[in-house]
This record gives structure tokens, sequence and C-alpha cells, in this order.
């Protein structure tokens, strides 16, 4: 077994070489004219994503087909609200309400099924839960779109890295001095230490978007980048733990195995499960 240096300087590997291709996919959000090369990588993470939780699932070899199914086809939506959006805001004074109906529906009809699935037996629940997290999860990775077209590429990448930043910095401060574990749980790794450095470095983090004008300068100037900062990465802790009570759930350390002491792809997009909706419907009144 790796010892715990080499599995920190593995994963380091592994993470500087993802922010490579992150940056390659960045770069492509930077040159887009209609925001399809944000869209489509989100599409296929999510597809990525759901694959994983259905394989978690091999009780039942049906949920894998049901839930791709489902995820596949819901997940054209924002898309497709997207790309017509410019044609549906002509008859509809209201564009945020159209965005956030279609945000709100998918997130309500997951909830719905994660419900129906702590409640149902083994069979019926492996399969709900499936559905429950597909279409949790196609709604913010694909949503991500809105955020290109509203804050631009500059906005992406601060949404990405506020939602990624605490991550990286909380994994660090929590090897290094983390002694309490809040969520033993849930996500037994995660600290206080570690929760609180990754909340610390959301804030400043948002701050100097804000001061650096890669957010919009709302009335309340940098202090809207520190709010903006907080919720982004209270959100996406949020979500890391949403993503470790499923995998308890599952019965299974990470979600795959693709990035070795990383783990698997909902692994590395747990953050923005929850950040992305966070941003979409706090960033209108905080950098109006």
């Amino acid at each position: 077994m790796a010892s715990r240096g080499k599995k920190i300087l593995i994963r380091t590997g592994v993470g500087t070489s993802l922010a490579v291709v992150l940056a390659w996919i960045v770069s492509m959000a930077y040159s887009s004219i209609d925001g399809f090369s944000v869209w489509l990588p989100g599409a296929i993470f999510s597809v990525g994503c759901v694959y994983e939780v259905a394989t978690m699932q091999r009780a039942v070899p049906k949920a894998l087909r049901l839930a791709l199914a489902v995820g596949l086809i819901t997940g054209l939506a924002p898309g497709l609200v997207h790309y017509f959006g410019e044609q549906l805001s002509l008859s509809n004074p209201y564009p945020y309400l159209t965005r956030f109906g279609i945000l709100g529906t998918y997130l309500a009809a997951a909830l719905a099924f994660l419900v129906f699935a702590m409640l149902s037996k083994a069979g019926r629940s492996r399969i709900a839960l499936c559905l429950g997290i597909s279409l949790w999860v196609f709604a913010p990775m694909t949503s991500l779109a809105f955020i290109w077209s509203d804050y631009g590429a500059h906005g992406l990448v601060a949404l990405l890295v506020l939602s990624k930043i605490g991550d990286i910095f909380g994994y660090y401060v929590g090897s290094a001095i983390g002694k309490t574990h809040p969520f033993p749980n849930t996500s037994p790794g995660k600290t206080t230490a570690g929760c609180v450095a990754s909340l610390v470095v959301g804030i400043i983090a948002g701050g100097l978007f804000a001061y650096f004008e890669m957010l919009p300068n709302g009335a309340l100037g940098i202090v809207a980048g520190l709010l903006g900062g907080a919720l982004v990465n209270i959100a996406a802790q949020a979500g890391d733990l949403f993503e470790s009570r499923i995998k308890r759930m599952a019965q299974v350390k990470d979600s795959g195995n693709w990035f070795g002491p990383s783990g698997g792809v909902l692994d590395l997009a747990d953050s923005l499960l929850f950040s992305v909706p966070m941003a979409l419907v706090t960033w209108p009144l905080l950098f109006a």
C-alpha cells in the first residue's frame, strides 16, 4: 500500500495533468461564439459521472442503461435553452425565470428520486438513486453554458476556480494539521482545519476575482466578490459531502479509479453539483 506522502505526490501529479486539460477547455471557451465548447465538455463529463453512479449499483444492471438514457435526454434541455435563448427572450421578459425553472425542475425531480431511494426496498432504491443522481449531475454541468453566457469566459474561470481551489487547499491543510473530523460517518477524511482553510481561501479568491474584474463590478464592489466566493465555497463543500454520502450508500471508497488516488470523474465534479446552482441563483443579485 502506498504511503501517505506518495499518495499526496501522485494526487498532485494527477491534479496538475487535469489542470492542463481544463486550461485547454477553458481556452476554447474564450474563443467560442455560441458556448458550444462549454456545453459539450459539461455534457460529456456528465455522462462519465452518471456512468460511475450506475456502475456503483452493480446489483441492478438495467439501472445503468436507464440512468444513462434519462440523463442524456434531460441533459439536452439546458443546451437547447441556451442556444435558442435569443428567440425565447423575445417573448419571455424574464429569461432567468426560464433557467431557474429548468434547474429547479431537475433538482426537485432529483430530490424526489433520492428520497424515494432512501424509503424503498433495495432493488427500487438503487434504480431511484441512479435516476436521481443522473438528473442532479446533468443539471449543473450542462448549465455551465449559462455562466459563460452571462459572465463570459472570465466568469466561467472564476466559478471553476472557486469551486475547486477550496478543495485543493482544504486537502493539503487537512493532511498537514487536521486533527478533528466533523463528518466521520459521511466523509471520514474531511477535517475541521481543512473545511475552515477551504472557506478562507474561497473568500479571498472571490475578492481577488472581483478586484481584478474577472467578475462584474456590482454595487457592493469587492464585498460582492467576497460574498460570492464564500457562497460558492460553502456550496462546493456541500457537494463534496453529498457525493461522499452517495458513495457510502453504495459502499464504495471512490466513484471510480480513472485518476488513481483522485478517484473517478464524479469525485472531481462533486463540488460543481451545488456550486453551479448557487452561482446561477446568487450571482445575478451580487454582480448585477
